[in-house]
């Protein structure tokens, strides 16, 4: 007993993610393989009363768009010399319903709401170009890239 109890517990934690605010800090969890495994009676209880909290990943009764969402920022270039034109990227995975994105530049210029807008730096400094996403449900994540403006 204690072993399957452990191996629930091992299982449920493999299918909790964590959203960071950092690109490096995001890991991709390997999703466990969809064969069939008798559930122990705790686990199928919480199926019983919450289906789309204990589904797995290869469950049919998980429904589509109930992903976490996650966001990654990324610019080119991030360095070089006054003034630097930098196309911004926002990589965004997950989520349920219209999301909604906010980039802030860092450098005190007006927000964005486009994907992946360009911005030109000005002055030389180094600059956080921030992205944060939301969805329908409310749910958010945020994530950052740091731009040097080298001077001239």
């Amino acid at each position: 007993m204690r072993v399957s109890l452990w191996m629930s517990v091992g299982a449920m934690a493999a299918l909790t993610a964590v959203a960071c605010t950092h690109s490096e800090d995001k890991k991709t969890a390997a999703a466990p393989s969809p064969t069939a495994v008798a559930k122990p009676p705790a686990v199928a209880a919480a199926a019983a009363a919450s289906p789309a909290a204990a589904a797995s990943p290869g469950d049919a009764s998980q429904e589509e768009g109930d992903e976490i969402l996650m966001v990654w920022a990324e610019a080119e270039p991030d360095e070089g010399t006054p003034p630097l034109q930098v196309q911004l990227k926002a990589d965004v995975s997950g989520g349920v319903g219209e999301r909604k994105i906010k980039w802030e530049f860092g450098d005190g210029s007006a927000a964005s709401s486009d994907l992946n807008p360009t911005h030109k730096y000005e002055k030389p400094g180094t600059y956080r170009a921030s992205v944060e996403v939301s969805d329908g449900s409310g749910d958010s994540d945020s994530d950052y890239v740091d731009i040097e403006v080298n001077g001239e």
